[in-house]
């Protein structure tokens, strides 16, 4: 019996995982939720090397976000020599390391919704591809400065960009390619990168430069996306049309007013109802964070939504308002329903 304990504490002490070929560690960590496969990284002694890291940050809807480990999952990337890295912060402008602006390793780069600050010092020797995407950048001498650091840049793109300068200057006497603007192949690059996200947080600026593609572009069909939450101003609600329709699947809709209703404003202006309105959404919530009444324009968003989604179970009201709980109700009684199951539930803050 001893024996046999001893031999099974030996063999509990044996780590087989590290005995395996770094290709088949990598795919076993492929398929982790992403904090254990980080950590999981950053703790081994054999996953020397990060081959491609791609992140994708999103948001609780309620605009508090935990997103200070993202830096650490990062700066973890950077000492594992990260050859391909893209970011995408779908809530804020999220901000890198400081170990990211001197990344020696690595080769290719895409962000989107990312901050670049002025930082004192960046070196990135063997960058050859830079796509940015409603990156916010930081002054032009500093924009300037980051790109002259990048000795063998052939391909940079830059695409709806905050602060941009009304001109680039660009130095570099190795880039192949540079194209500035709307960029539709980035655009487009992007949307393929979100086609399997099932809970998506997008702020009014990346809602406004899918909205610009949708013109000219079809939108791809996101049928894994099961949740969206988006912040944008009411006046810009025909913004959403466009994306709505290209999620059949849509189960629970969030939107964030993060300002004032304005005194007059139509019905919502959708050409017609998106489909997942009438076959799909379950779930609405209405997030009003600027404290006032319950006034005529609120009370016709909430119309658009009854009026029209077929199968809804529950649509939600989040406000600051002086007005009780008995008040709205009756205003909302007198809404006809689309779905007669449907529960309205109202939180005062």
């Amino acid at each position: 019996m001893d024996g046999s304990k001893g031999l099974s504490t030996e063999r509990l002490k044996e780590d087989r995982i590290s005995q395996l070929p770094d290709p088949l560690i990598c795919h076993i960590l492929s398929h982790l939720p992403t904090k254990e496969a980080v950590t999981t990284s950053v703790l081994s002694t054999r996953v020397s090397c990060i081959h491609k890291l791609k992140l994708a940050i999103n948001g609780n809807g309620d605009g508090v976000d935990d997103t200070s480990y993202i830096k650490s999952w990062i700066d973890a990337a950077v000492k594992r020599k990260v050859q391909h890295l893209r970011v995408m912060w779908f809530v804020k402008y999220g901000e890198m390391p400081l170990s990211f602006y001197v990344c020696e390793t690595l080769v290719s780069l895409n962000l989107v919704c990312v901050a670049l600050d002025d930082v004192e010092f960046v070196s990135f020797p063997r960058l050859k591809t830079m796509h940015l995407l409603c990156v916010r950048l930081s002054k032009d001498a500093a924009f300037e400065r980051f790109i002259s650091c990048c000795p063998v840049l052939e391909d940079l793109r830059i695409a709806g960009c905050v602060n941009e300068p009304l001109s680039f200057r660009v130095h570099s006497q190795s880039l192949k390619r540079l194209i500035i603007g709307r960029g539709r192949s980035l655009i487009h690059s992007f949307l393929s990168g979100i086609l399997k996200v099932g809970d998506l947080t997008i702020n009014s600026d990346t809602l406004k430069i899918i909205y610009d593609y949708s013109k000219s572009e079809s939108l791809p069909q996101f049928g894994y996306m099961s949740r969206l939450c988006v912040s944008v101003m009411a006046q810009y609600l025909t913004w959403l049309e466009p994306f709505l329709k290209s999620c059949p699947n849509l189960r629970s809709l969030v939107l964030v007013f993060p300002n004032s209703l304005p005194e007059r404003m139509n019905q919502i202006n959708f050409s017609c109802v998106p489909k997942c309105l009438q076959s799909s959404v379950e779930f609405v919530d209405l997030k009003f964070q600027i404290s006032g009444p319950v006034t005529e324009m609120k009370m016709k968003l909430v119309r658009y939504f009854l009026e029209n989604s077929a199968i809804l179970k529950k649509l939600t009201l989040h406000m600051y308002s002086n007005s009780t709980e008995d008040e709205i109700l009756t205003k909302l009684l007198q809404i006809p329903r689309a779905s007669t199951k449907c529960e309205v539930v109202i939180v005062i803050k």
